[in-house]
């Protein structure tokens, strides 16, 4: 059975939710998400440098979305975390922190 798309208009809140907790988070005024292909992706930003990819969140239906990551092969990598987007900031934040902390983009 193939999924049905997440409609866009619902993408973009999730995307502006997302940014609102990965923020909330402290340190993070530079990381921006955005709604693309059917998925919410989590950039790092910086005057200095092209906006970097770090993360993707998929939608998997009823509110629980899954964590992949970019990794220097240009693969997206699934991670063994899924849930709210709660639970998706919580685990950018822990686990995928250090590509996101601003003293390390340049």
């Amino acid at each position: 059975m193939a999924r049905r798309p997440h409609p866009a208009a619902r993408l973009d809140s999730d995307a502006a939710r997302l940014q609102e907790l990965l923020r909330a988070r402290g340190n993070r005024d530079h990381v921006a998400v955005r709604a693309a292909r059917g998925h919410l992706l989590v950039e790092a930003r910086d005057a200095d440098v092209p906006p970097e990819v770090v993360a993707r969140a998929t939608p998997l239906g009823g509110g629980a979305f899954g964590l992949s990551f970019h990794s220097h092969t240009g693969r997206w990598e699934p991670m063994p975390v899924g849930g709210t987007l709660e639970d998706i900031a919580e685990a950018v934040n822990d686990l995928l922190g250090p590509y996101i902390d601003p003293a390390n983009l340049r």
